[in-house]
């Protein structure tokens, strides 16, 4: 009896675990359906969709070009707060997310995130970071991330980032408020 528990515990652990990381497709939610999630689950649900509907495209350029203006908010919003959650903003800078580094400061006014816009846009200007050519910050190994770690003090502008209401807050605001988008 035990092991037939443990063994029905194991096949649900992999189940979510296969849904959660999209081998297994999980009911999609769309529109005011969404609305029914907690705030956390909407939220997730949201970013694996728009994930998912990103990897459609030939090329991360192309999707950009072709989904929702709504849509693209939440995904460069999605991929900049999850950068910085991550390893910081110096992450967002070396990653290929440093692509969407030219749209963050209009997303963040679009959905209200006037504090991590203007942090955002001050770091870039008193560091004279110009983010449409980020190509400085090209690495290809651990030691390069580290020197780029040292050019400006990311650690000032990550710490402030983490004081402020979370950016997921507002993301999720936004996603309520344009629900049938989704």
């Amino acid at each position: 009896m035990n092991k037939i528990l443990i063994v029905i515990a194991i096949v649900a652990i992999s189940i979510f675990i296969l849904t959660a990381c999209g081998f297994i497709p999980n009911k999609n939610v769309h529109g005011e359906d969404l609305l029914k999630l907690s705030d956390g689950r909407l939220y997730e649900t949201v970013y694996l969709q728009n994930i998912n509907l990103v990897e459609t495209y030939d090329d991360e350029a192309t999707a950009l070009s072709q989904i929702s203006d709504v849509q693209r908010t939440v995904y460069i919003l999605n991929m900049f707060d999850m950068e910085i959650q991550n390893g910081g903003l110096c992450q967002f800078f070396v990653n290929s997310s440093r692509e969407l580094a030219p749209y963050v400061d209009e997303c963040l006014k679009t959905v209200g995130a006037e504090d991590q816009r203007v942090l955002f846009s001050e770091f870039a200007k008193v560091n004279q970071i110009d983010l449409n050519n980020l190509e400085s910050f090209e690495i290809s190994n651990v030691l390069e991330f580290q020197a780029q770690t040292q050019r400006y003090d990311f650690d000032s502008f990550d710490r402030a980032y983490m004081k402020l209401t979370p950016l997921k807050d507002y993301i999720v605001s936004y996603i309520k408020a344009n629900i049938n988008e989704f």
